[in-house]
């Protein structure tokens, strides 16, 4: 009985970490990512898409390690020409093929750190968003 006792408690204490809160627009968003000096994790895809809700709800379930106290987050709407020009302009040299989504993961100033695009399983973004934490983490040159 004891045992159950402790166990009950320490599974009422333990705090999950709680995904962040989507926002929808780039800007605003590496802006909030600067003043929070955070990363970012940039979603462009579209509502009707299966491979981009399906990365929205790995990060939504906790499946991969991105985390309110470490992260800002948006879910951008390929099919907003101003979203759109915008995302492109910003990482235009980067190669993400033609498979929706493409997600990009930032530094606290919006440069790119890694990037995908298609639907990615929790073990691949895991090691996609821990490369980049690692790359933010290292001296700057």
């Amino acid at each position: 009985m004891k045992t159950l006792i402790t166990i009950l408690v320490i599974l009422t204490t333990v705090t999950f970490a709680e995904a962040p809160k989507w926002g929808d627009d780039l800007s605003r968003t590496v802006h909030q990512a600067t003043r929070e000096n955070k990363l970012g994790f940039f979603v462009l895809g579209r509502e009707q898409c299966g491979n981009c809700q399906a990365t929205k709800r790995l990060v939504n379930e906790g499946k991969i390690p991105v985390t309110a106290d470490a992260f800002v987050i948006a879910d951008l709407n390929i099919d907003d020409q101003k979203t759109q020009a915008e995302f492109m302009r910003k990482y235009k040299k980067l190669e993400f093929g033609s498979i929706l989504p493409f997600v990009v993961v930032t530094d606290s100033r919006g440069k790119a750190l890694a990037h995908a695009s298609g639907f990615k399983g929790a073990d691949h973004w895991t090691k996609v968003i821990e490369e980049a934490k690692a790359q933010a983490a290292a001296p700057k040159k």
